[in-house]
């Protein structure tokens, strides 16, 4: 009877366990200073800007994707991405993480459009710097002023524009902004 007491109470605990951290928090790629919207933009209802072709050819080559990571040491800060990245990164200020932690800088070929993947998910001490760059989109340098940059707070179903103000780096094809979460990004028109 002991045992099957432990085992109710164990079954019990990993319910409601999960009950709380699923049915009663934040989705995971939000900040949690800003409540989860329930709704978006669908994926479907944003024009995106389309990928040179032969860029699409090589993420495609790569299995729809490229990546780079490293650690970055919490009182140092540091950088992921650049090269490996086609040019998009993220820059950490020293103690902007609360911990060393293991960083990514994902390249990603939807079917529709092209977009940057940071993890690990989550919300940081200080603001980190986040660049993306539009050198591989099929888009002229006067439509360059009307991009917008999207973000999604799930699987990508749904996308909010990024509400930080830009800098546009013309010489470099970039554009960077602050962010105090990560998640995924893309490029619309």
């Amino acid at each position: 009877m002991k045992g099957k007491s432990f085992l109710i109470l164990s079954l019990c605990f990993v319910f409601f366990t999960t009950l709380i951290m699923t049915g009663c928090s934040e989705n995971f790629l939000s900040s949690p200073t800003e409540p989860v919207a329930s709704i978006g933009i669908h994926v479907d209802d944003i024009q995106w800007a389309p990928a040179k072709a032969d860029f699409t050819g090589k993420l495609k080559a790569l299995e729809k994707s490229t990546i780079a990571g490293k650690v970055i040491v919490a009182s140092n800060g540091g950088t992921v991405g650049g090269a490996n990245t086609f040019n998009n990164w993220v820059t950490f200020p020293p103690n902007a993480l609360s911990e060393n932690t293991y960083v990514t800088v994902e390249v990603i070929c939807e079917d529709s459009f092209v977009c940057v993947e940071f993890l690990p998910s989550g919300t940081f001490n200080d603001y980190v710097d986040i660049t993306l760059s539009w050198a591989q989109l099929d888009i002229d340098e006067p439509t360059i002023a009307d991009l917008n940059i999207y973000f999604s707070q799930d699987d990508g179903n749904y996308w909010f524009p990024v509400d930080s103000e830009p800098v546009i780096n013309y010489d470099n094809k970039t554009v960077t902004f602050k962010t105090n979460h990560f998640t995924r990004y893309g490029w619309g028109i």
